[in-house]
């Protein structure tokens, strides 16, 4: 296979061989290619990706052992961090598999609020399931009814209480971004609210496990004060945040992760939930939005890779014969439509407005990327854009604030009549539902995102863009895309482009199935 090398593999490669007298071009080449792997988020490779060459190393070198900078395990080669944080999840992993339901909760009294309601089959199980060992995956796509799940599972918890041996029932409800883990707490509050037992907390996974940036707190031996820990869009958590997570459940704390498997993998390394879900998920598979069957098609036909039925529902009209090419910003500018205005534009209707539309786009980077797009829309709209004028832009935070109480992913939106004196407004909970910021945390202009960062939201509309160089992130792009949109997509990429993402995957390499016995 194809492995793009930079100048800092190469070199990295090279001064640990050389440090070693193990240099040769060939075996340089091949640990080059670890490097870059693992950079690219995969935890491990093998001799066909790397080579015949890393197998030329002593296995001296290659033994698991503090000095170790590479590691082997049959056939698979690790970078040491790789290996370790990969054995340090499994191993956590199995403890929690291996422990049963704190004795505070009468089993008896949870089964018989269980039969009392009116939850589907596979709604049920996954609420059984939780009280069979303390980490449970709740798994499936948008629609499924994975929060509705959730808040119930908590009433059952609460109502199967041991109250003479635990008076209160604390539970933590987090996600990897603030917006996702905002998005579930009315649901949960308003089901279990009322009952003096039940405490909430509300929060990002960061600010749960006390992490600051580029911070590591592994072996701490701080564990999270809660009775139930429930972590939403779980497919988002990298590596080193799921090690965190794992270390900080005591042995008298149910962790349910959720999550939809076949959305993308964490930017950053690894996609172990997925194969955590391929070992002992629980599946909701019934979409409950039955008034738009044709969108369920469209998602179940990319998880599948049926190109046939792909192409056949996007020959229906939702694909756009358009072209990426210098004509494409304005029509891009003409979709949105901006709100630009001689009178100030009510914060409150532009936050619905921009809400529910949304260009998605695989891309990053690049002329027709997210950063390049948004800059240009921005750039039309000054044009266009007549003297007095206010304008409206959707924008996106780009960081946790905890003093704003702003968080990474939320949207906004900036107003005013040029960026020096433009103010922020973010949706709030108030009576007037939008909240002023003169000086909002760093936020990005949102009217295209990247589908990574749409992850945890959903959208009326959605139009999805497919540069290329979009094939290289799989179907798992496409099916993330698609699944943004409640009501109606449109997508803007050569077939060529859609058949490659659906031949591939882009799930992070691991060993984590092979070496795991659950």
């Amino acid at each position: 296979m194809q492995v793009e090398l930079s100048f800092l593999d190469h070199f990295f490669a090279k001064t640990l061989l050389e440090k070693e007298t193990l240099y040769t071009e060939e075996r340089a080449l091949s640990v080059a290619k670890l490097i870059s792997l693992s950079r690219q988020g995969h935890l491990c490779a093998r001799v066909e990706q790397l080579g015949e060459a890393i197998l030329s190393l002593p296995p001296s070198f290659l033994k698991e052992s503090d000095q170790s900078a590479i590691i082997q395990d049959g056939e698979r080669f690790y970078l040491q961090k790789n290996w370790f944080y990969e054995t340090f999840i499994l191993n956590h992993i199995k403890r929690l598999k291996a422990l049963g339901p704190p004795s505070f909760f009468d089993r008896s009294l949870f089964e018989n609020e269980l039969l009392k309601s009116k939850l589907l089959p596979q709604q049920a199980d996954a609420v059984r399931s939780v009280l069979t060992s303390s980490l449970t995956l709740i798994c499936g796509g948008p629609g499924t009814g994975k929060t509705y799940t959730a808040s119930q599972l908590v009433s059952y918890l609460l109502a199967s209480l041991r109250r003479s041996e635990k008076k209160s029932f604390r539970v933590c409800l987090s996600a990897p971004t603030g917006k996702a883990a905002a998005h579930f707490q009315s649901i949960l509050s308003s089901n279990n609210g009322l009952d003096p037992a039940f405490q909430l907390e509300t929060t990002t996974l960061h600010r749960l496990l006390k992490l600051q940036p580029r911070e590591n707190r592994l072996f701490s031996g701080r564990l999270i004060d809660a009775d139930l820990v429930i972590v939403d869009e779980a497919s988002m958590i990298d590596v080193p945040l799921l090690a965190h997570l794992l270390q900080s459940i005591s042995d008298q704390t149910l962790l349910v992760l959720m999550g939809d498997p076949d959305q993308l993998p964490p930017v950053e390394s690894g996609s172990l939930f997925g194969e955590m879900a391929s070992c002992f998920g629980v599946f909701l598979e019934r979409s409950l939005r039955t008034e738009k069957t044709d969108l369920h098609n469209l998602a179940n036909a990319v998880k599948q890779g049926q190109d046939q039925e792909l192409f056949r529902i996007l020959r229906s009209g939702i694909h756009l014969p358009w072209v990426f090419d210098s004509t494409l910003v304005e029509k891009l500018y003409h979709e949105i439509g901006p709100i630009v205005s001689y009178e100030r534009p009510d914060p409150k209707q532009c936050i619905e407005k921009y809400g529910r539309y949304r260009i998605l786009n695989a891309l990053r980077q690049g002329p027709f990327g997210v950063d390049a797009l948004n800059r240009q829309i921005f750039h039309l709209l000054q044009q266009k854009k007549q003297k007095g004028q206010w304008w409206a832009i959707p924008i996106l935070v780009t960081v946790n604030d905890t003093r704003s109480e702003l968080y990474n992913g939320t949207c906004g939106v900036l107003i005013g009549q040029n960026l020096k004196e433009a103010v922020a407004y973010f949706p709030d909970h108030s009576e007037e539902g939008v909240r002023l910021f003169r000086s909002p945390p760093a936020y990005e202009m949102a009217f295209c995102l990247s589908i990574h960062k749409s992850q945890g939201s959903e959208f009326e509309e959605v139009l999805a863009l497919f540069p290329e160089g979009s094939e290289n992130f799989g179907r798992e792009a496409l099916y993330t895309a698609v699944t943004r949109s409640k009501k109606n997509v449109r997508i803007i990429a050569k077939e060529e482009i859609l058949q490659k993402m659906l031949s591939c995957h882009g799930r992070k390499r691991s060993g984590f199935i092979e070496r795991s016995s659950l």
